[in-house]
């Protein structure tokens, strides 16, 4: 994975071209925002994590996971209100989902029936700053 640090001084400006111009660009894996102080006044912080390899893939996406067929009748469910939460926290954060956690790594967490913070973070993609902020509040749901 790669970082880019995009900043702007606030008031910011209304259409961040620059960064929208390397997201569209890049194979985007997250992108973290925050909101910084310092002695010369306040700033817009982005953190962009890219995929290896650079620019969007090209070529056909590949095919459609059905996490129902994949997970089953007994952890869809489980699944299902893992997203539903990851909505809810995506919406008060103002981020996209995938920002929070992915399909891939919820369906992963149920699969492995995740029950520890260590065992959640054992999951690709997944770092100590995500375990740190939704481990507690997601171990309760799989629990």
């Amino acid at each position: 994975m790669k970082y880019r640090l995009f900043q702007y001084p606030l008031p910011a400006p209304p259409e961040l071209e620059d960064l929208n111009a390397f997201l569209a660009a890049q194979r985007v894996a997250a992108v973290t925002q925050h909101l910084v102080q310092t002695a010369g006044g306040a700033m817009l912080v982005f953190v962009v994590e890219t995929v290896a390899g650079g620019g969007v893939a090209a070529g056909p996406s590949p095919p459609k996971t059905d996490y129902k067929e994949e997970l089953g009748a007994e952890d869809f469910p489980v699944f299902s209100r893992l997203r539903d939460a990851r909505k809810k926290w995506a919406e008060e954060e103002g981020v996209p989902v995938y920002t929070v956690f992915t399909n891939a790594q919820l369906a992963e967490m149920v699969k492995r029936k995740v029950r520890s913070m260590a065992e959640m973070a054992a999951i690709d993609g997944v770092g100590k700053a995500r375990v740190e902020k939704y481990g507690e509040k997601l171990l309760a749901m799989l629990g």
